[in-house]
């Protein structure tokens, strides 16, 4: 759901809005294209549609979504080749995040990626909406245990496809039971200073979306 936002930091608020009810829409667990209505997005949001365009304009050059002339504005997905590619850079990044991490993060900073684990194999598939949040959010503060912003940079714009794909894995199939071990795997690894073991378990970790690609999107 869209909610109506102030005037302050107008253009900014504008574009997350749009970003974070992108994010929700799922566009992977759908056939068709999901279009993107200026005028009613403008009532939602209670601003004119020149803040609305200059959002999509954003939003454009982050990849996020596309313009077809004579049709408008549509949330694009990516295609099967294009979202390899980007699993398989993600992979690297990961894995490469592992020692850059064990080396400009101490352990109290480390541990604080428990937080995005609290949950049980038991527990998990009842709230899977909240697990599949907590899971992205796991990936964002590895990033950022880097230390290094460019890494977190580099792929943000593609990230909101991988989070799309996260969230449709999780839903369908039992993923997030396994995703808690290699989760829990993975931070005793990087908490040991373990760089070549944890650099293993991240790529490994990334990869298993490949395979999901390659079984359940058709082009």
């Amino acid at each position: 759901m869209i909610q109506k936002i102030g005037s302050i930091n107008l253009k900014s608020k504008v574009y997350d809005s749009l970003k974070k009810y992108i994010l929700s829409l799922n566009i992977y667990l759908r056939e068709r294209d999901f279009h993107l209505d200026e005028r009613q997005l403008s009532e939602k949001l209670g601003v004119s549609r020149t803040p609305i365009r200059e959002a999509i304009a954003k939003l454009e050059q982050d990849g996020i979504v596309r313009t077809v002339p004579r049709r408008g504005v549509f949330v694009h997905r990516k295609s099967k080749k294009e979202l390899i590619d980007i699993v398989t850079v993600w992979a690297g990044l990961e894995g490469y995040a592992a020692h850059l991490i064990i080396k400009n993060s101490n352990k109290e900073e480390i541990e604080t990626l428990n937080k995005y684990c609290q949950y049980s194999k038991q527990n998990v598939l009842s709230d899977l909406d909240n697990y599949s949040n907590d899971n992205i959010k796991f990936h964002e503060r590895i990033m950022k245990l880097t230390k290094v912003k460019l890494m977190g940079e580099i792929l943000e714009s593609q990230l909101i496809h991988l989070q799309y794909l996260r969230k449709k894995f999780i839903i369908e199939s039992d993923r997030s039971v396994k995703s808690i071990d290699e989760h829990n795997d993975i931070i005793k690894s990087l908490v040991a200073g373990h760089g070549v073991k944890a650099e293993k378990l991240l790529k490994n970790h990334a990869l298993t979306l490949v395979e999901k690609i390659q079984e359940s999107i058709n082009s």
